[in-house]
């Protein structure tokens, strides 16, 4: 090494003010490229095809006293575009006059529990009211569901669960099952 120069290993801190003007400068710097290429955008020519669209938005706009009435009791849904025939009138076709009441539903029989280890866990509240809510309207449906306290990280949790079940196959069904009745989140799992 020459004579004068040293070995010494120099680093740059970046704390306090210094970084705040550096991340002051960058940020200026984003802005400003974007307000840039925005400038660049609006001056550049328009791309082509644009000469065939209408000069004004508002062009193809028909004034509401130039419209034709199609009837007196229709409405502007009772129209198809570009059609001056009112749509149908949509009733519910009334049932046959011989059924006046509808075939029996089948009733999937009620799910058997064995006292396994395995439930649907159908959901999750803050507030007991609305878990029990919950259970009592699965219960009446036939269901055995029961709610479970928990402490977590964020307070207690009541959970509703269905079960007992031997094996994750019948939580599994019960829970598809459950799924296609309105509770989307339904799942298996396991409590020890």
């Amino acid at each position: 090494m020459a004579e004068g120069q040293s070995n010494e290993v120099r680093e740059l801190r970046l704390e306090g003010a210094g970084l705040f003007l550096i991340i002051a400068f960058l940020g200026a710097g984003l802005v400003g490229a974007f307000f840039l290429g925005r400038w660049y955008q609006r001056s550049s020519a328009p791309p082509a095809g644009l000469d065939q669209l209408a000069s004004s938005p508002l062009e193809n706009v028909v004034p509401p006293d130039r419209v034709e009435d199609v009837d007196a009791g229709a409405n502007r849904f009772d129209t198809v575009e570009g059609s001056t025939v009112a749509e149908p009138e949509r009733q519910a076709t009334p049932p046959p006059a011989g059924d006046s009441d509808p075939p029996p539903v089948e009733q999937s029989p009620p799910p058997t529990t064995t006292g396994g280890s395995f439930y649907v866990q159908i959901a999750a509240f803050r507030d007991r009211g609305s878990a029990d809510k919950v259970a009592g309207e699965l219960t009446s449906g036939g269901y055995p569901a029961n709610v479970f306290a928990e402490d977590g990280p964020s307070g207690q949790l009541f959970k509703v669960r269905v079960g007992g079940f031997a094996t994750r196959e019948e939580a599994a069904t019960i829970a598809g099952e459950l799924k296609t009745k309105g509770h989307a989140g339904a799942f298996p799992t396991k409590i020890d």
